[in-house]
């Protein structure tokens, strides 16, 4: 196989996202990393476009760009603009506004237990690459902070999901924040938190140096497992497709339709 020049090679970030989904279904990694082909199947937006909100706003607190009073006006705004007003949930059903006001007033709450507040940073770095495939490391940590009281520093996390995610996925996504901070400043927090501020609860990670240490060595094996893989669709298993939040479903659907008739087309026929 010809080896591509380096500007031509497909760029992807592992991320929490991006991990979570090749675990779930490489070939959904592959059709939105690698192929990079465009959504076809209509999903919930509200979910997404709500929690944003809620992020901006208290991001835009911490930074002291906002009073209070001036962030629940901001959500009320972006609700109308984002037309959270006619986007409806998974049971057909409109987001309580006054829900997420009250996300507001818990996450300004935390927000003032903290100091020395660093939002929203990007770390990006790269990681492993070969003739085909160039992939780095990417994340934002919604907050880094140092608890008033302990003085010690912390990330802290903000969901708006309606439940508390007791699954690997948000265990790895804990793990990959650490993982950040750790690789590119050379600390590892105390804590990290994720705060479910709808429902007012919290769930509280602690890592260790052998932690970071194992993750990188998981990063490692999942990197050169793509690597190996390359750019050829076929060599991505089907997983799970049937996801409420899979935008590019019709594609799957597509390309496993492919597959069988690629299997019928070499079934030897029968003599008979």
């Amino acid at each position: 196989m010809k080896s591509k020049n380096k500007e031509d090679r497909v760029r992807v970030n592992l991320s929490p996202t991006s991990i979570n989904r090749y675990y779930k279904s490489p070939l959904l990694f592959y059709l939105t990393y690698i192929a990079k082909v465009p959504d076809d199947t209509v999903v919930p937006v509200c979910y997404g476009l709500s929690g944003n909100i809620v992020h901006d706003c208290l991001q835009r607190y911490a930074q002291r760009e906002m009073t209070p009073d001036e962030a629940y006006l901001y959500l009320m705004q972006q609700w109308t603009d984002k037309r959270l007003n006619i986007h409806k949930d998974i049971n057909n059903r409109l987001l309580d506004q006054t829900d997420y006001l009250a996300a507001i007033s818990r996450g300004m709450r935390i927000i003032e237990e903290h100091e020395e507040h660093i939002c929203e940073e990007t770390f990006s770095f790269p990681f492993k690459q070969n003739e085909q495939i160039v992939i780095g490391i990417k994340g934002i940590v919604d907050l880094q902070a140092r608890h008033k009281a302990s003085k010690q520093p912390v990330i802290i996390d903000y969901k708006t999901s309606n439940s508390v995610n007791t699954g690997k996925d948000f265990d790895r996504q804990a793990l990959f924040y650490n993982y950040l901070v750790h690789k590119q400043k050379g600390l590892l927090p105390s804590s990290t938190t994720f705060h479910y501020l709808k429902l007012g609860v919290s769930k509280r990670y602690c890592f260790t140096p052998i932690d970071m240490q194992a993750f990188e060595e998981e990063l490692h094996i999942l990197a050169e497992e793509i690597l190996k893989q390359g750019t050829d669709i076929a060599n991505y298993p089907a997983g799970d497709i049937d996801d409420l939040f899979n935008a590019k479903k019709q594609a799957c659907l597509n390309e496993l339709t492919r597959r069988k008739t690629c299997e019928l087309t070499l079934v030897p026929k029968s003599i008979f």
